[in-house]
């Protein structure tokens, strides 16, 4: 047991009287020898174990007998009541002072050496013995030192943040000058985008009414030139008849004027030929359709077939735009892009950003479905055509059209007339569109798509002597 305590708090003091010499813990099942010291039982039997301490004081290195040792049952109590004085008085100055992690007594020194405060039997070690100059210094003197450093660097801290603080305000600014940007960019295109919307709509209805108009000026001109022709055609008839019926004298001599109708015949012709006026309008029409079909060149994808993932009964053509399915599996390399038990093949470009369209000619195919797949959809076994294995598309199965990744692949209504099928891939949206690539109607939407950041490519399935083509 520790001497004579020094003068300091009665609870320090107590604690250190408390204190095994041994561990340097409280003492657990303490134990008294012959000699007057105690010593936790676990470790005077530990200490023994070694055959040169058998049976000696750890402290004293009196010898003593082992049957000589009595339980302190006195000293245990205390112990108890130690604990829970320190606990009180803890509470009491409202602090929390933690136990040294070494040696489990109350940490109530700081050494510079150390970041965690240390206790008494930690600042006597040899590790501090070798720095004296560092030496641990009580808590509360250490912390009155470091308050004085943290006052003298008190102006530099609030600098610090100052700075931090307008750096905070400056970023807040500009993130709300970027989101109140983007606000009005949105409202000007959107305000755009309807302008030019009304006026597609505008020159859709004006474009309607001038070709309604042409029509009915290439029907008025073409009922003029039938009723000037049957009006000619009547009058040389009337004429061929009356001319005929005449005396051989009498027609032999007008006969010269008559031969010469064939070479007027020409003249009036080309009298009568439709006026150049109205074949400048349809060249304006054919203008505007080149524009048009140009204006959506830079999204049309030139999508060609990939071999290298087409079924063993899939057959391409030599360009790569044609697929035809055969009755007989080809035996082909089972390489990894290859779908190995399905009728399928992708295209051979890959998207990941932008926008692209291509169409397909499914013709009057009673099984077919066309669409995107991902780069990492399965190619070997049987793969089924849906949103879980990664392929999004529309089609046709004995005549009842579906999108794969409807609930339970409802019926969509395709037109039965629709021979052309657009596939509309919009990377950065997550969404897949198609329409009647003839008549401008849409399919069906495909909205939120989990691409995932991953590679898309064009996907196609044609039933059995079926085929499909890529336009153009």
């Amino acid at each position: 047991m520790a001497a004579t305590a020094a003068a300091q708090d009665p609870i320090e003091s107590l604690t250190e009287e408390t204190t095994c010499s041994f561990c340097l813990d409280y003492f657990k099942d303490p134990v008294s020898l012959a000699c007057g010291h105690n010593f936790c039982r676990a470790c005077l039997t530990q200490f023994w174990e070694k055959p040169c301490n058998k049976e000696t004081c750890p402290q004293c290195m009196k010898r003593v007998l082992q049957k000589q040792l009595r339980t302190n049952q006195l000293l245990a109590n205390f112990v108890e009541i130690t604990k829970k004085l320190r606990c009180q008085g803890t509470k009491r100055k409202g602090e929390s002072r933690e136990n040294c992690g070494e040696h489990q007594v109350p940490a109530k020194l700081f050494c510079v050496g150390n970041v965690p405060p240390i206790c008494v039997a930690c600042n006597n070690c040899q590790e501090h013995q070798e720095h004296r100059d560092d030496r641990g210094i009580p808590l509360e003197t250490a912390a009155e030192v470091y308050k004085d450093l943290i006052h003298i660097s008190q102006d530099a801290l609030q600098k610090e943040t100052e700075k931090i603080l307008t750096y905070k305000a400056e970023a807040e600014k500009k993130a709300q000058d970027l989101f109140n940007q983007t606000e009005e960019e949105m409202g000007k295109a959107l305000k755009e985008i309807t302008g030019i919307r009304q006026i597609l709509e505008e020159q859709e209805k004006h474009l309607q009414t001038q070709m309604e108009e042409l029509n009915k000026q290439i029907a008025g001109k073409n009922d003029e030139n039938m009723a000037i022709f049957d009006q000619k055609l009547s009058s040389l008839k009337s004429e061929m008849e009356k001319k005929c019926q005449q005396p051989s004298a009498e027609l032999l001599q007008d006969v010269k004027s008559l031969l010469q109708k064939g070479g007027q015949e020409k003249t009036f012709k080309k009298s009568v030929a439709f006026p150049s006026e109205l074949n400048w309008k349809i060249w304006e029409f054919c203008d505007l359709t080149s524009f048009l079909v140009a204006a959506m060149k830079p999204f049309q994808a030139n999508v060609t077939l990939d071999p290298g993932t087409a079924g063993p009964w899939l057959i391409l053509s030599k360009n790569h735009k044609r697929v035809s399915h055969e009755a007989k599996r080809e035996d082909l390399p089972d390489n990894p892009k290859r779908f190995s038990n399905r009728a399928y093949v992708l295209g051979c470009e890959g998207f990941t950003t932008g926008r692209h369209f291509w169409d397909v000619f499914v013709g009057r195919e009673p099984h077919w479905s066309v669409g995107v797949a991902k780069k990492s959809v399965r190619r070997k076994g049987n793969v089924n055509i849906s949103s879980e294995e990664g392929i999004w598309a529309v089609g046709k199965r004995k005549d009842i059209s579906c999108a794969t990744n409807h609930p339970y692949s409802s019926v969509l209504s395709l037109n039965k007339k629709t021979k052309r099928v657009r596939v509309c891939l919009n990377c950065a949206a997550n969404r897949v569109a198609f329409y009647d690539a003839d008549t401008g109607d849409q399919i069906y939407v495909l909205s939120e798509v989990p691409f995932s950041g991953e590679t898309v490519f064009s996907f196609f399935y044609v039933g059995r002597s079926g085929s499909l083509k890529i336009l153009p």
